[in-house]
């Protein structure tokens, strides 16, 4: 298995002096270190990170990778790219295989076993898996399912239903994602100026590949791609912490 871990994007809320948040620090370790452990449960052949090129040269990041996984290969973002698929694709050479691949936002948390997701994924015999969380806000990737539970279609930052996102992609192969992705930015399909990995999943339903979804709790999610969401969540454990 492949994980490739998405750190290219920007938030426009966040100063850029300030450090990037997932080098924020929630007991003693950074958000990064936490996810990089969180992955390790599935027992990843290769961990790939997408990493601004800018990031590395200010904060250092890949000196950080290099520290949790020193045969982690990183693959500096040169510009601001058209949305996670073009950053994804920028490491098409590590991925385009017939290993499991796993694209993850660095900055979505999961308090949900991921090991056995990915099970429950392989023993339903998936070409893909998402996982989801109930939301309508329209930050969010959606996907409509049908009666069984069956995903019909994809959409990007418009709520089709109440079954959004998490940033945790499966493929069974990771061919998969890289002929889609590349299907998506052929057809020109933008979203916003950006190419999102919801896309590609619209693709693989064209191709008529099984995609299982696993569903989740609201409170087993936490997204932190802003200050202010990195706020409740630490407000969140405070007051967890105060309750025991």
């Amino acid at each position: 298995m492949n994980i490739m871990f998405l750190m290219g994007g920007m938030h426009p809320d966040i100063n850029k002096e300030q450090y990037p948040l997932y080098m924020t620090e929630i007991n003693e370790k950074t958000i990064l270190e936490q996810q990089v452990e969180y992955v390790q449960k599935m027992q990843p052949q290769q961990l790939l990170f997408c990493v601004r090129e800018s990031e590395i040269k200010k904060f250092h990041t890949d000196s950080m990778v290099k520290q949790i996984d020193p045969f982690a290969i990183i693959i500096p973002i040169m510009a601001q790219t058209k949305g996670a698929i073009c950053t994804a694709l920028l490491g098409a050479k590590h991925i385009d295989t017939d290993v499991e691949l796993i694209l993850m936002a660095i900055d979505d948390f999961m308090d949900e076993d991921c090991l056995a997701i990915v099970n429950e994924f392989r023993v339903a015999g998936a070409d893909a898996g998402i996982v989801s969380f109930n939301s309508i806000h329209p930050r969010y990737s959606f996907v409509k399912i049908n009666t069984n539970g069956i995903p019909l279609e994809f959409a990007e930052k418009i709520p089709i239903s109440k079954n959004a996102l998490v940033s945790f992609y499966y493929f069974k192969h990771g061919r998969n994602f890289v002929e889609c992705a590349e299907e998506v930015i052929r057809k020109d399909s933008l979203v916003d100026g950006c190419f999102y990995i919801s896309q590609a999943m619209n693709e693989m339903i064209l191709k008529q590949k099984a995609i299982v979804l696993h569903k989740i709790q609201n409170d087993k999610f936490h997204p932190l791609k802003t200050e202010a969401l990195m706020a409740e969540y630490l407000s969140e454990l405070n007051e967890t912490r105060c309750s025991k």
